[in-house]
């Protein structure tokens, strides 16, 4: 008569089943946690590249303040936009740490339940091979009397093993989907979190780039020559025949505004020259055009942020 005893080779094609349960288990924690570590550490860098920006942009405008006027209003717009820059940043920073990092850190929990599970299914396995272990001992004494009981015993806890490795698989399967699920969502997330920053950024600065491209460096480079011109004529004023001629010196702060105005002066009647010079029966578009040209010069002079802050103030 055959016996009823469970065989030890499907024994061990569950602890085949348990041990691919646990490789999937521990893949998931080391990958996940790396990922998690990985991007916790971007979050953190990409904060402190915000806060070095913040101090360029302080150092930025004290530069500014030095300067002469061409070159003052192209480094205070630089740093007003890349101020701007750094508020997009600081958003970038807060949408990684929300929609990226806590996610990949909630699965630290998951994993450890999913430990819990696996345990106790091995507990299963462990009082089954027992049961089964105990039976063969029993079936090779042939102790009648007891036979049966063991079998029972074994049956019992066979079937308990049955139930729970089903339920493990359908738990392991349901954490395999809903991580490939959240794997998705959360590169996805990230992605559109890098797009929106550097998006922002390109058009904050391609205004910058022009905006720095405009700068007449010319200008500045009268101005020096001017300031040449004023130390000459102090000189003049502090020859020996006049250094007891207090009354007859002129400040150096009138010298200077004197030269300025002389040199507007003389820019004014260039101008004055070449409207002359241009058609005075040009028709009605072509002086809109001109207008036009002259509004987006002025607005191009302005930073973006600027340019930004004032759009809002209109449309309240």
């Amino acid at each position: 008569k055959p016996s009823r005893t469970p065989s030890y080779t499907l024994g061990d094609g569950r602890d085949v089943q348990v041990k691919s349960m646990e490789q999937t288990v521990k893949h998931a924690e080391k990958h996940l946690g790396e990922l998690c570590s990985l991007l916790a550490s971007y979050t953190r860098k990409t904060a402190k590249l915000r806060d070095k920006a913040d101090l360029l942009v302080a150092q930025l405008f004290d530069f500014s303040s030095t300067e002469d006027p061409e070159l003052q209003i192209g480094l205070k717009n630089l740093a007003e936009d890349l101020s701007m820059v750094q508020d997009y940043r600081q958003a970038q920073v807060e949408r990684l740490e929300t929609r990226v990092v806590a996610p990949l850190k909630a699965y630290g929990d998951t994993v450890k339940n999913k430990r819990v599970d696996l345990k106790k299914l091995s507990t299963d396995l462990n009082k089954e091979l027992k049961e089964l272990q105990k039976l063969e001992k029993m079936r090779l004494r042939n102790p009648a009397d007891r036979q049966g009981i063991a079998e029972v015993n074994a049956q019992k806890a066979s079937n308990n093993a049955h139930r729970s490795i089903r339920q493990l698989e359908e738990t392991i399967t349901d954490f395999q989907r809903q991580k490939l699920e959240d794997m998705k969502r959360i590169f996805i997330d990230f992605i559109t979190v890098e797009m929106l920053f550097h998006a922002k950024a390109l058009e904050v600065y391609t205004h910058t780039y022009h905006n720095l491209e405009g700068i007449d460096t010319q200008k500045d480079l009268e101005v020096l020559h001017c300031c040449q011109d004023f130390k000459e004529t102090l000189v003049s004023f502090e020859t020996p025949d006049h250094e007891d001629q207090t009354e007859g010196r002129i400040p150096l702060i009138f010298i200077f505004f004197q030269s300025r105005s002389t040199l507007q002066r003389q820019r004014g009647m260039e101008e004055e020259e070449e409207l002359e010079e241009e058609d005075e029966d040009e028709d009605e578009e072509e002086e809109m055009y001109e207008s036009e040209i002259e509004d987006g010069q002025n607005t191009s002079r302005k930073s973006y942020a600027a340019q930004y802050a004032q759009m809002h103030r209109w449309q309240k």
